[in-house]
């Protein structure tokens, strides 16, 4: 869906920062590209297969590391317009970075790094590539930082009619910063004017040795006035049936019996994708068992459509080829449940 559809998915952010490699099928041809080149290809055609994502081992590639002692940084970010459920993220980000202790100061250097950023109004997640060749080599520090937020704005650029647009950009530095602000040395002003915020860090060569990022506990308070212009807008209400509901009084449609001469049915799916459907066949014995009718996409009067939504129509039952396991190929219909999900 990230690749053909736009959808601003998390998982695919995730998986652009860490290097991951796309397996595609075509016919009888194999091909093996890099997560970026695979979000940024057309579409698939319906004889390509995506076989499998690889995700590379980072802790195996750590330990052979020859003649340096490096740590792994990683951290996920996402912002969205409510903390919990399905909502679509105002901005999602994956920050990766190898850092090293520096031989001539007290600091840490940062070594290979990996900086995805998706969800912001772009067709797909991006590698904010300039940032990280700005940052290798470099120990943090409040000007490189500042430098560093400076470049990646100028990566991070938004249409002009995506909502939120200013709040959508300042998220996209506020992570770059957050996750290298413990790396900063001392609490001093730079010549820009901008200070790190913190008054005292911890040594950063102290990382190193316990392999954990220390960080520092924080706090915030807002005090909203309300007013009795909206009421009852704000107040705690209870909600609609929870009091039938929790009593066990409410009826649902389980607790409704069968009416007479009533007819079940169970859909038969596809087990296997993109395969042609040459036929439906039940077990033996199934009409004598109760099975009345197989209803298929040939059975429909008017369009084969089972849901529309923004990505697109989605058929009710496969026509000749499945487009994906699982999908609908026909409704059994029986004289019981029973006899409708054991039929096939």
């Amino acid at each position: 869906m990230a690749q053909r559809n736009h959808f601003p998915s998390d998982i695919a952010t995730v998986l652009l920062a860490v290097s991951s490699l796309v397996n595609l099928m075509n016919g009888l041809k194999s091909e093996e590209i890099t997560m970026e080149e695979f979000l940024r290809r057309h579409e698939l055609d319906s004889k390509s297969i995506l076989v499998s994502v690889k995700i590379p081992d980072w802790d195996r590639i750590m330990s052979i590391s020859l003649g340096t002692k490096m740590k792994l940084l990683f951290e996920t970010y996402r912002v969205a317009p409510r903390p919990l459920g399905n909502a679509l993220p105002y901005l999602n980000a994956t920050l990766m970075a190898k850092i090293s202790r520096c031989a001539s100061s007290n600091g840490m250097v940062v070594g290979d790094c990996r900086f995805a950023f998706g969800a912001y109004g772009t067709k797909h997640a991006i590698r904010a590539t300039k940032v990280e060749e700005f940052l290798t080599g470099k120990v943090p520090s409040v000007d490189v930082l500042y430098e560093a937020v400076k470049l990646l704005r100028s990566i991070v650029v938004l249409d002009d009619d995506t909502s939120y647009l200013a709040y959508r950009s300042s998220l996209a530095a506020g992570f770059l910063f957050e996750f290298f602000s413990h790396l900063v040395e001392g609490n001093a002003e730079s010549p820009n004017g901008y200070v790190n915020g913190y008054s005292t860090l911890m040594s950063p060569a102290r990382h190193l040795d316990h392999g954990k990022v220390s960080t520092l506990l924080t706090s915030g308070k807002q005090e909203v006035e309300l007013n009795k212009q909206y009421h009852p807008v704000g107040e705690p209400i209870a909600k609609s049936g929870a009091v039938i509901q929790a009593s066990g009084e409410v009826v649902y449609v389980d607790d409704i019996p069968s009416p007479t001469n009533c007819l079940h049915g169970a859909f038969i799916f596809s087990t296997k994708p993109l395969a042609r459907v040459k036929g439906i066949e039940l077990k033996p014995k199934s009409v004598a068992d109760g099975v009345n009718a197989v209803i298929s996409f040939k059975d429909i009067l008017g369009e084969n459509l089972g849901i529309k939504t923004g990505f697109g129509p989605e058929p009710l039952f496969a026509d000749d080829f499945t487009r994906c396991t699982g999908q609908y190929i026909a409704l059994l219909v029986a004289d019981t449940q029973k006899h409708a999900d054991m039929s096939w």
